[in-house]
């Protein structure tokens, strides 16, 4: 039987190696992500459409495409607290990175 997807109505602060991002999923289909800058103020921000896949239990494939063509794939697993991302940038540049997230009560920097 296949997992339910533990990340729908939540926040996570996720913390890469190069970068910090506060994810919400709104609903099975719906994300919004929002840079974390290095100061802890709130970034860039936006509402994705998403697809999810169970891999194993507490592991998914979410992808989406954001509004300038940017393509993400990230591998998230909910046992482990890891995230693995890999974006396609329009311009083709490719980066992977990985992180460890936590589930925050609210929005991070008004809680």
């Amino acid at each position: 039987m296949p997992t339910p997807f533990p990340a729908v109505g939540h926040y996570y602060l996720v913390t890469f190696t190069t970068f910090r991002v506060e994810l919400h999923f709104t609903s099975i289909t719906s994300l919004t992500y929002t840079v974390i800058n290095q100061d802890g103020s709130r970034g860039q921000s936006e509402t994705v459409t998403i697809r999810v896949g169970e891999l194993r239990d507490d592991q998914f494939l979410v992808t989406w495409q954001e509004a300038d063509k940017t393509t993400v794939v990230h591998v998230e697993d909910y046992a482990r607290h890891t995230i693995v991302t890999n974006i396609t940038n329009p311009d083709l540049t490719f980066v992977q990175d990985h992180g460890t997230f936590v589930q925050v009560p609210g929005p991070v920097g008004t809680c």
